[in-house]
């Protein structure tokens, strides 16, 4: 939970340059699986949610959706 409060506290463009920044890495880290420089294999699991993460709190912003506030 810690970390989507600090995720809902950023702003919308911090968090489109995060999720870019983090599939640019995602793609590295897959590219890097396939030449045998494996590193930690749960790490692109933890990038695509910490992705998913970001972008269900845009899609949230757009559609008007307040989460997390005191009502």
């Amino acid at each position: 939970m810690k970390h989507i409060v600090a995720i809902r506290e950023r702003s919308s463009d911090d968090l489109r340059r995060e999720v870019a920044a983090t599939e640019k890495q995602i793609w590295e880290l897959r590219f890097q699986r396939g030449s045998e420089k494996a590193g930690d294999p749960s790490k692109i699991r933890q990038m695509r949610r910490q992705a998913a993460r970001a972008l269900t709190v845009l899609r949230e912003r757009e559609l008007g959706i307040e989460r997390g506030q005191a009502k």
